[in-house]
Protein backbone atom coordinates (compact mmCIF):
# COMPACT_ATOMS: atom_id res chain seq x y z
CA UNK A 1 0.00 0.00 0.00
CA UNK A 2 1.06 3.00 -0.87
CA UNK A 3 2.40 4.90 2.52
CA UNK A 4 1.13 8.26 1.10
CA UNK A 5 -2.07 8.19 0.16
CA UNK A 6 -4.84 9.44 3.52
CA UNK A 7 -5.91 5.90 3.66
CA UNK A 8 -2.35 3.99 4.08
CA UNK A 9 -2.06 1.66 6.88
CA UNK A 10 0.35 3.22 9.13
CA UNK A 11 2.39 0.54 11.03
CA UNK A 12 3.61 0.63 14.88
CA UNK A 13 5.69 -1.64 16.77
CA UNK A 14 6.86 -1.78 20.17
CA UNK A 15 9.07 -0.42 21.84
CA UNK A 16 11.63 0.53 24.94
CA UNK A 17 9.45 3.28 25.98
CA UNK A 18 6.23 1.35 26.29
CA UNK A 19 3.55 2.94 28.85
CA UNK A 20 2.10 1.72 31.77
CA UNK A 21 -0.27 -0.17 31.17
CA UNK A 22 -0.84 -1.75 34.70
CA UNK A 23 -3.39 0.42 35.56
CA UNK A 24 -5.82 -0.34 32.75
CA UNK A 25 -9.28 -1.98 33.36
CA UNK A 26 -9.77 -4.65 30.58
CA UNK A 27 -13.00 -6.75 29.77
CA UNK A 28 -12.53 -10.00 27.49
CA UNK A 29 -15.94 -10.44 26.55
CA UNK A 30 -15.29 -14.52 25.24
CA UNK A 31 -11.90 -15.77 25.33
CA UNK A 32 -11.41 -18.43 22.50
CA UNK A 33 -9.10 -18.99 19.85
CA UNK A 34 -8.73 -15.27 19.29
CA UNK A 35 -10.00 -13.41 22.19
CA UNK A 36 -7.39 -15.79 24.15
CA UNK A 37 -4.54 -14.60 22.67
CA UNK A 38 -5.29 -11.05 22.35
CA UNK A 39 -5.66 -11.10 26.39
CA UNK A 40 -2.40 -13.08 26.39
CA UNK A 41 -1.13 -10.28 24.15
CA UNK A 42 -2.23 -8.03 26.62
CA UNK A 43 -1.05 -8.95 29.65
CA UNK A 44 2.26 -8.91 28.11
CA UNK A 45 2.15 -5.86 27.44
CA UNK A 46 1.24 -4.72 31.06
CA UNK A 47 -1.82 -4.78 32.18
CA UNK A 48 -2.22 -6.20 35.33
CA UNK A 49 -3.70 -9.84 35.73
CA UNK A 50 -6.03 -8.48 38.37
CA UNK A 51 -6.74 -5.89 35.94
CA UNK A 52 -8.34 -8.53 32.93
CA UNK A 53 -11.70 -9.78 33.70
CA UNK A 54 -12.48 -12.70 32.00
CA UNK A 55 -16.08 -13.52 31.14
CA UNK A 56 -16.99 -16.56 29.13
CA UNK A 57 -20.27 -18.11 28.91
CA UNK A 58 -20.78 -19.98 31.93
CA UNK A 59 -19.25 -19.11 35.16
CA UNK A 60 -17.03 -22.69 34.71
CA UNK A 61 -15.44 -21.99 31.44
CA UNK A 62 -14.59 -18.38 32.45
CA UNK A 63 -12.42 -20.39 35.37
CA UNK A 64 -11.21 -22.06 33.22
CA UNK A 65 -10.01 -19.04 30.72
CA UNK A 66 -9.10 -17.29 33.29
CA UNK A 67 -6.50 -19.78 35.00
CA UNK A 68 -5.15 -20.32 31.45
CA UNK A 69 -4.47 -17.12 30.94
CA UNK A 70 -3.26 -15.74 34.21
CA UNK A 71 -6.18 -13.22 34.63
CA UNK A 72 -9.51 -12.95 36.98
CA UNK A 73 -12.79 -14.39 35.90
CA UNK A 74 -16.09 -12.34 36.33
CA UNK A 75 -19.27 -12.28 35.12
CA UNK A 76 -20.02 -9.66 32.17
CA UNK A 77 -21.77 -7.30 34.09
CA UNK A 78 -19.13 -7.85 36.71
CA UNK A 79 -16.16 -7.34 33.93
CA UNK A 80 -17.45 -4.36 32.36
CA UNK A 81 -18.04 -2.26 35.22
CA UNK A 82 -15.50 0.69 34.74
CA UNK A 83 -13.57 -1.10 32.46
CA UNK A 84 -11.36 1.00 30.14
CA UNK A 85 -11.28 -1.81 27.26
CA UNK A 86 -14.09 -3.96 26.56
CA UNK A 87 -13.00 -6.35 24.14
CA UNK A 88 -15.61 -8.72 22.19
CA UNK A 89 -14.39 -12.03 21.23
CA UNK A 90 -17.24 -13.88 20.33
CA UNK A 91 -18.33 -15.58 17.23
CA UNK A 92 -19.48 -12.60 14.55
CA UNK A 93 -23.15 -13.78 14.31
CA UNK A 94 -23.24 -12.94 18.50
CA UNK A 95 -21.99 -9.70 18.24
CA UNK A 96 -25.00 -7.67 17.79
CA UNK A 97 -27.15 -9.05 20.62
CA UNK A 98 -24.41 -8.66 22.89
CA UNK A 99 -23.96 -5.17 22.06
CA UNK A 100 -27.21 -4.67 22.54
CA UNK A 101 -27.32 -6.61 26.04
CA UNK A 102 -24.30 -5.01 27.27
CA UNK A 103 -24.38 -1.39 25.23
CA UNK A 104 -26.33 0.85 28.10
CA UNK A 105 -24.40 -0.65 31.01
CA UNK A 106 -20.72 0.16 29.23
CA UNK A 107 -18.76 2.98 30.92
CA UNK A 108 -19.11 6.04 29.17
CA UNK A 109 -15.54 6.48 28.19
CA UNK A 110 -14.92 3.02 27.80
CA UNK A 111 -13.46 1.48 24.27
CA UNK A 112 -15.06 -1.14 22.34
CA UNK A 113 -12.79 -3.78 20.55
CA UNK A 114 -14.34 -6.05 18.57
CA UNK A 115 -12.53 -9.14 17.01
CA UNK A 116 -15.66 -10.22 14.99
CA UNK A 117 -14.80 -10.55 11.07
CA UNK A 118 -17.37 -9.05 8.64
CA UNK A 119 -18.99 -7.16 11.25
CA UNK A 120 -18.82 -2.81 10.23
CA UNK A 121 -17.87 0.12 12.37
CA UNK A 122 -21.52 1.56 11.76
CA UNK A 123 -23.22 -1.52 12.35
CA UNK A 124 -21.67 -2.25 16.26
CA UNK A 125 -21.88 2.05 16.80
CA UNK A 126 -25.41 1.90 15.39
CA UNK A 127 -26.53 -0.90 17.79
CA UNK A 128 -25.17 1.16 20.65
CA UNK A 129 -25.29 4.35 22.63
CA UNK A 130 -24.68 7.90 20.44
CA UNK A 131 -20.77 8.46 20.94
CA UNK A 132 -19.59 5.20 21.84
CA UNK A 133 -15.76 4.94 20.93
CA UNK A 134 -15.27 1.45 18.46
CA UNK A 135 -12.21 -0.41 17.09
CA UNK A 136 -12.51 -3.38 14.89
CA UNK A 137 -9.32 -5.22 15.45
CA UNK A 138 -7.96 -8.25 12.88
CA UNK A 139 -5.60 -10.08 13.99
CA UNK A 140 -3.82 -13.61 12.78
CA UNK A 141 -3.12 -16.58 14.66
CA UNK A 142 0.64 -16.07 15.22
CA UNK A 143 -0.19 -12.98 17.81
CA UNK A 144 -0.59 -16.22 19.93
CA UNK A 145 3.23 -16.11 19.94
CA UNK A 146 4.06 -12.39 19.53
CA UNK A 147 4.91 -12.69 15.98
CA UNK A 148 1.16 -12.19 14.40
CA UNK A 149 -0.40 -8.60 12.66
CA UNK A 150 -2.92 -7.14 13.81
CA UNK A 151 -5.13 -4.38 11.76
CA UNK A 152 -6.97 -2.00 13.62
CA UNK A 153 -10.20 0.24 11.87
CA UNK A 154 -10.69 3.10 14.26
CA UNK A 155 -14.28 4.40 14.97
CA UNK A 156 -15.70 7.90 14.57
CA UNK A 157 -16.07 8.63 18.27
CA UNK A 158 -12.55 7.11 19.15
CA UNK A 159 -9.91 10.15 20.16
CA UNK A 160 -6.25 10.11 19.81
CA UNK A 161 -5.89 8.82 23.22
CA UNK A 162 -8.18 5.94 22.99
CA UNK A 163 -6.89 5.22 19.91
CA UNK A 164 -2.97 4.97 21.45
CA UNK A 165 -4.16 3.06 23.92
CA UNK A 166 -5.54 0.35 21.97
CA UNK A 167 -2.11 0.27 19.97
CA UNK A 168 -0.16 0.17 23.52
CA UNK A 169 -2.44 -3.17 24.39
CA UNK A 170 -1.52 -5.10 21.44
CA UNK A 171 1.69 -3.94 20.54
CA UNK A 172 3.69 -7.67 22.01
CA UNK A 173 1.17 -9.06 19.41
CA UNK A 174 3.03 -8.30 16.88
CA UNK A 175 2.94 -5.63 14.18
CA UNK A 176 -0.19 -3.72 14.74
CA UNK A 177 -1.08 -1.64 11.68
CA UNK A 178 -3.61 1.06 11.07
CA UNK A 179 -6.15 0.41 7.96
CA UNK A 180 -9.50 1.78 6.37
CA UNK A 181 -12.61 -0.84 6.72
CA UNK A 182 -12.27 -1.11 2.38
CA UNK A 183 -8.54 -1.78 3.25
CA UNK A 184 -9.69 -4.99 5.68
CA UNK A 185 -10.25 -7.58 2.66
CA UNK A 186 -6.25 -7.15 1.50
CA UNK A 187 -5.35 -7.23 4.92
CA UNK A 188 -7.31 -10.33 5.30
CA UNK A 189 -5.38 -11.76 2.15
CA UNK A 190 -2.13 -11.12 3.47
CA UNK A 191 -1.98 -11.60 6.81
CA UNK A 192 -5.37 -12.94 8.21
CA UNK A 193 -5.94 -15.87 6.36
CA UNK A 194 -2.23 -16.17 5.53
CA UNK A 195 -0.92 -17.96 8.16
CA UNK A 196 -3.26 -20.51 7.19
CA UNK A 197 -1.85 -21.05 3.62
CA UNK A 198 2.22 -20.65 4.99
CA UNK A 199 1.00 -23.37 7.33
CA UNK A 200 -0.30 -25.35 4.13
CA UNK A 201 3.14 -24.22 2.21
CA UNK A 202 5.16 -25.78 4.53
CA UNK A 203 3.05 -28.75 5.03
CA UNK A 204 3.65 -29.51 1.10
CA UNK A 205 7.39 -28.50 1.68
CA UNK A 206 7.83 -31.05 4.37
CA UNK A 207 6.23 -33.75 2.80
CA UNK A 208 8.32 -33.27 -0.43
CA UNK A 209 11.46 -33.08 2.12
CA UNK A 210 10.68 -36.71 3.36
CA UNK A 211 9.99 -38.36 0.19
CA UNK A 212 13.56 -36.93 -0.55
CA UNK A 213 15.01 -39.16 2.09
CA UNK A 214 15.04 -37.06 5.07
CA UNK A 215 13.56 -38.36 8.20
CA UNK A 216 10.23 -36.06 9.07
CA UNK A 217 11.42 -34.49 12.10
CA UNK A 218 14.55 -33.67 10.87
CA UNK A 219 12.35 -32.39 7.47
CA UNK A 220 10.37 -30.37 9.94
CA UNK A 221 12.75 -28.46 11.49
CA UNK A 222 14.71 -27.62 8.57
CA UNK A 223 11.85 -26.46 6.29
CA UNK A 224 10.18 -24.13 9.50
CA UNK A 225 13.53 -22.83 10.15
CA UNK A 226 14.37 -21.84 6.80
CA UNK A 227 11.00 -20.07 6.25
CA UNK A 228 11.33 -18.46 9.12
CA UNK A 229 14.85 -17.12 8.56
CA UNK A 230 13.90 -15.69 5.18
CA UNK A 231 11.62 -13.64 6.89
CA UNK A 232 13.67 -12.68 9.30
CA UNK A 233 16.27 -11.34 6.83
CA UNK A 234 13.61 -9.54 4.43
CA UNK A 235 12.10 -8.04 8.34
CA UNK A 236 15.71 -7.09 9.36
CA UNK A 237 17.57 -5.65 6.31
CA UNK A 238 14.14 -4.35 4.73
CA UNK A 239 15.45 -6.20 1.35
CA UNK A 240 13.24 -6.74 -1.31
CA UNK A 241 12.16 -9.92 -1.95
CA UNK A 242 13.16 -10.34 -6.00
CA UNK A 243 17.10 -8.87 -4.69
CA UNK A 244 17.24 -11.20 -1.79
CA UNK A 245 15.93 -14.26 -4.47
CA UNK A 246 18.77 -13.20 -7.18
CA UNK A 247 20.80 -13.29 -4.55
CA UNK A 248 20.71 -17.30 -3.93
CA UNK A 249 19.78 -18.03 -7.92
CA UNK A 250 23.75 -18.61 -9.03
CA UNK A 251 23.33 -18.83 -12.91
CA UNK A 252 22.93 -22.63 -14.04
CA UNK A 253 22.75 -23.79 -9.76
CA UNK A 254 19.87 -25.71 -7.80
CA UNK A 255 17.67 -22.82 -6.84
CA UNK A 256 17.57 -21.39 -10.37
CA UNK A 257 16.45 -24.77 -11.44
CA UNK A 258 14.05 -25.22 -8.73
CA UNK A 259 12.06 -21.69 -9.48
CA UNK A 260 12.32 -22.41 -13.10
CA UNK A 261 9.80 -25.30 -12.12
CA UNK A 262 8.05 -23.24 -9.49
CA UNK A 263 7.01 -20.87 -12.25
CA UNK A 264 6.31 -23.47 -14.77
CA UNK A 265 4.11 -24.90 -12.51
CA UNK A 266 2.21 -21.66 -11.62
CA UNK A 267 2.98 -21.21 -8.16
CA UNK A 268 3.04 -17.50 -7.97
CA UNK A 269 -0.65 -17.52 -9.73
CA UNK A 270 -1.48 -19.97 -7.78
CA UNK A 271 -0.51 -17.78 -4.23
CA UNK A 272 -2.45 -15.14 -5.94
CA UNK A 273 -5.56 -16.81 -6.75
CA UNK A 274 -5.69 -18.07 -2.91
CA UNK A 275 -5.37 -14.81 -1.79
CA UNK A 276 -7.60 -13.43 -3.69
CA UNK A 277 -10.33 -15.84 -2.96
CA UNK A 278 -9.88 -15.25 0.70
CA UNK A 279 -10.39 -11.03 0.02
CA UNK A 280 -13.56 -12.35 -2.42
CA UNK A 281 -15.21 -14.03 0.42
CA UNK A 282 -14.11 -11.17 3.36
CA UNK A 283 -16.34 -8.93 0.64
CA UNK A 284 -19.21 -11.35 0.60
CA UNK A 285 -19.56 -12.01 4.44
CA UNK A 286 -19.11 -8.18 4.99
CA UNK A 287 -22.52 -7.66 2.63
CA UNK A 288 -24.73 -10.26 3.68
Amino acid sequence: MDDTSSNSAEQTFSDASSPDLSGVRVALIGAGNMGGPVGRAMLAAGVDPANLHVANSSRASSERAAEELGATAASRQEAIQEADVVVLGVKPYQILDLVAELGHDLPKDAVVLSLAAGITLSRIQDALPAGAAVVRAMPNTPISVGEGAVGLMRGDAVDDERHQLVHDLLSRAGVVVDITEDQVHAFIAAAGSLAGFAFAIIEAMTEEAVRQGLKRDLADSLVQQTMRGAATMLLESGMHPAVAKAGVCSPGGTTAEGYAAFEREGVRAGLAATMAAAAARSRELTDS
